[in-house]
């Protein structure tokens, strides 16, 4: 018996075409097809069409690294957000890349689950990749000194969502203070009086949140809190202020953590306290607070009324279905690109410009799940 031996395998890869493949076919230096290719500098027309044609027949590709030192921009942007999981962080990354892809970006993605180890990870990253700049919702304000250096390098950062307070930047967020004053003047125009709030709350402590609720009127967000629901719990102070009505702190449920779980056995403890309704500072607040509304036998809107503070897409199919404000979550994600894109083309110095601190207004979309007294 013969066995053949096996032919070897060349080693040799398929060669990718050049600039300088581009150039010679197209009869132009390298430096005229670079500009063709790149979209910098001037090229005329006629040859700019000859030097793309030539570039479709050899199927060249760009190198975007030798792009990046000729042009001074590597055309792309990282993004840090705390959890990719969730419908308001997911609409805002599909915002982001659409908005950038149509402006010549590609968008780097990086969740963190919120840790700050992996939030530094994240930007070490990044910088190693020569990114024209950071879309990111921070892990925590309390530690954010890596974030300082970035930008204190020359980093260009829009901040989404939280804010770090202090952090010199770009921000974009819904105006929380407004929309939660919204959502709660809605309960108590129904009669409600006995109104349960559930939030993270993690930069809050009891003795400070009844220091709050003794301020008339609450205190001001002059310097604005990190956390959205931290934001949203004065917007509910302020409707219970201007409606002349007391609040209970047995009603304010705080979870101290990003967790569904930790916001079912907080609605637990305020449900004991009999509220007549309960607002919910976020996604993943509703969904353990609907649980812990479920495992106690309660309806809504019959013995609950509830709004959610964040439209989920399962809330309009339930029964009833759910009374939610709506995160203008596209807007979101169009302005801090536009935002960051515009720090990158800008004709002035990026570190010259004005921050921008855009607020944007959501909308409360009224269903069933709230009964009038």
């Amino acid at each position: 018996m013969t066995i053949g031996r096996k032919k070897p395998v060349s080693g040799n890869k398929p060669r990718h075409a050049t600039l300088a493949d581009v150039a010679r076919a197209a009869n132009v230096s390298v430096a005229t097809a670079g500009r063709a290719l790149g979209n910098y500098g001037y090229v005329r027309p006629e040859a700019k069409e000859t030097i793309l044609k030539a570039a479709h027949a050899l199927n060249y590709r760009k190198n975007l690294a030798a792009q990046s030192l000729i042009s001074g921009t590597a055309k792309t942007f990282g993004m840090i957000v705390s959890d990719i999981g969730t419908e308001f962080y997911s609409n805002i990354i599909k915002s982001v890349v659409n908005y950038c892809r149509g402006h010549g970006y590609c968008v780097l993605i990086y969740d963190t689950h919120e840790s700050v180890r992996i939030e530094r990870e994240a930007l070490a990253i990044f910088q190693q990749h020569r990114v024209d700049g950071i879309i990111i919702s921070p892990a925590d304000s309390r530690n954010a000194d890596h974030l300082r250096e970035f930008v204190s390098s020359g980093g260009r950062i829009v901040q989404i969502d939280r804010c770090v307070p202090d952090l010199e930047s770009d921000t974009v967020q819904l105006d929380n203070r407004r929309a939660a004053r919204e959502c709660t003047r809605k309960l108590i125009a129904a009669g409600h009086r006995r109104i349960g709030y559930i939030g993270e709350l993690s930069e809050i402590r009891p003795a400070t949140l009844r220091k709050l609720m003794a301020a008339s009127p609450p205190a001001s967000d002059a310097r604005q809190p990190f956390a959205p629901s931290y934001q949203r719990l004065f917007g509910y102070l302020d409707a219970h202020h201007e409606a002349g009505l007391g609040v209970c702190l047995d009603l304010i449920g705080r979870t101290g953590q990003y967790s569904d779980s930790a916001a079912n056995r907080e609605t637990g403890k305020v449900l004991a306290h009999a509220p007549t309704a309960l607002l919910t500072a976020d996604g993943l607040m509703t969904v353990g607070a609907f649980r812990s509304i479920r495992a106690h036998g309660l309806r809504i809107p019959e013995d609950l009324s509830f709004i959610s503070f964040d439209d989920l897409d399962w809330l309009q199919f339930v029964d009833p279905p759910v009374t939610a404000f709506a995160h203008p979550c596209s807007r979101i994600g169009e302005e801090a690109a536009r935002i960051l894109i515009r720090r990158v083309t800008g004709s002035e110095d990026s570190s010259s410009l004005h921050h921008e601190h855009v607020r944007l207004a959501g909308n409360l979309i009224e269903r069933a799940s709230i009964r009038t007294l």
